[in-house]
This record gives structure tokens, C-alpha cells and sequence, in this order.
């Protein structure tokens, strides 16, 4: 029977798929609608995935035959290429991905047998496509992140992750941003005394002063908004509390050092 298809943004996309432990009617009629939905989409291969179906269930077609790969593994990759990638998941883009040219795989059959076989090419790539699909991944985990920032501004809900993953963008990271933007305002005004008068000079110098009073504003709404957010994501390395209380840190001698400035240079 054809099965709907995830598309983005259905978060299923990230569910890890868990090891075939049967091999019943159950599987067969699995790989019966993931036939029949890759016939009718005109799909050259399909993870379990994509209907659904939270197994490491692969099917990939070979001329007019279509072949299950259960609990499928790499286990050994040679040579790397880059070509331009496409998601039947996120549809209408497309984006260049590095991929092994020659992978060796292990996997069952419908009766649980395990077998080995080795892929090149295109059949390798296509491969390494359904098992991210498996494993909650897609190819825009594999781009640069400057790259994953713009598919991810394109998006009309942005990436979709997973509680396994860490954001792309922290709202803290905008108190961080504010707070450097205004800092860098002010440092532009320790030029003034070189050629301003002195009425511009204490206009420039209240107008620093209101500055330098927002830069804590920003720096305490940081702070206790990365404190929430490492609550939220524990596994990222960036939102543990050590490297919260550095970048406060880093930001509070900035301030010093601006704020000196502004004091003893700008001050009329």
C-alpha cells in the first residue's frame, strides 16, 4: 500500500530508527508499502523513515528490482566526492555534499541472514542518503555552517532538530550580538576628541553614557537566558555553565576597557 511521505516540517525526520528484531509478515508488508510508495513517487530509494516506520529498514532499487537492507551498517569508506544532493524531505533545495565513493556494508535479509556487499558510485551515494535518513539525519547536517545558516534562514520554521541536537542559532547569542554592536558604537566615538568641539564632545559623551548603561542590561539578560537555554540543551558543549560564565567574563572586561575609555578619553 503507497504511504505519505514525510515532508518538511514533520519532526519524525529526527527519530534515531531502532534494530529489526523480527523478521515476520510485519516486515514483509513494510517493505511491501515502501515498494509501493517508491514506485508511485518514481523513488530510486527509500528509508523506513520517510513512511513512518521507526526501523533501520532500507530499500533501494537495482534496474527493475527493489532490495531490502535491514539493520544496515558501514563499515568501511574509501575516497570522498562532492555532488549536489537533493531531499525528497526538504523539498526544492538542494545543496552540495562531501559522501564516501566506496563504502562496504553490512546488513540482513528479510529472513534475518547477514550478508556484506560493496557500493561505489552513485550506489554508494544514494546509500549514505537513506542511512542518515535512519539514523535522524539529513544531508544538511553534512554542509558547512554557513551554509546550514542559510538553509536554515529559507526555511519558513527554520532547521528541524532534535532534543539530541543543538540548535542552529541561541537567543542568547542575540544579547551577546546587541551587547558587542553597542560596544563597538562607543569605541567609534574615542575618535571625537581629534577633531570634534567641545559642546559635541559632552553630547558624545552623555550619548556613551546611556550606551554603557544598556551594555549590562544586555550582558544579565545573556546570561540568565543561556542558564535557561543549558537547561534546555544539556548534551551542547556551549551551553555548559563554564562556558557561559567565560563569554560573560570575556564581555564584562570588554566593557571595562570601553568604559575607561569613554572616561578618561571622550569625557570633555
Amino acid at each position: 500500500m503507497v504511504q505519505p511521505l514525510l515532508k518538511y516540517p514533520d519532526p519524525r525526520i529526527r527519530l534515531i530508527s531502532a534494530n529489526v528484531r523480527f523478521f515476520n509478515d510485519e516486515l514483509l508488508q513494510w517493505i511491501n508499502d515502501m515498494v509501493d510508495t517508491m514506485k508511485a513517487n518514481d523513488l530510486e530509494a527509500l528509508s523506513a523513515i520517510m513512511i513512518g516506520i521507526q526501523y533501520n529498514v532500507i530499500v533501494i532499487k537495482n534496474e527493475d528490482e527493489y532490495f531490502p537492507y535491514i539493520n544496515a551498517r558501514l563499515i568501511k569508506c574509501i575516497g570522498t566526492s562532492n555532488q549536489t544532493e537533493r531531499s525528497i524531505y526538504y523539498e526544492g533545495i538542494s545543496v552540495d555534499v562531501d559522501r564516501f565513493d566506496n563504502a562496504t556494508v553490512i546488513y540482513e535479509d528479510v529472513k534475518g541472514e547477514a550478508h556484506h556487499q560493496d557500493l561505489s558510485g552513485d550506489a554508494a551515494r544514494v546509500f549514505q542518503q537513506q542511512l542518515d535518513y535512519s539514523f535522524g539525519s539529513t544531508f544538511v547536517d553534512r554542509v558547512d555552517k554557513e551554509m546550514k545558516q542559510r538553509i536554515n534562514d529559507h526555511l519558513e520554521f527554520g532547521l528541524i532538530a532534535s532534543s539530541s541536537t543543538c540548535p542552529l542559532v541561541f537567543v542568547r547569542d542575540y544579547f551577546k550580538r546587541g551587547a558587542k554592536y553597542v560596544m563597538a558604537l562607543i569605541f567609534l566615538s574615542f575618535i571625537v576628541p581629534f577633531f570634534a568641539s567641545e559642546e559635541v564632545r559632552q553630547l558624545i559623551y552623555q550619548i556613551d553614557i546611556y550606551l554603557l548603561l544598556a551594555v549590562p542590561v544586555l550582558m544579565i539578560a545573556y546570561f540568565f537566558y543561556a542558564l535557561y537555554e543549558s537547561r534546555l540543551y544539556k548534551q551542547c558543549t556551549s551551553c555548559q555553565i563554564g562556558n557561559i560564565i567565560g563569554t560573560t567574563a570575556i564581555m564584562a572586561s570588554q566593557l571595562l576597557i570601553v568604559g575607561l575609555g569613554v572616561f578618561f578619553w571622550v569625557a570633555p
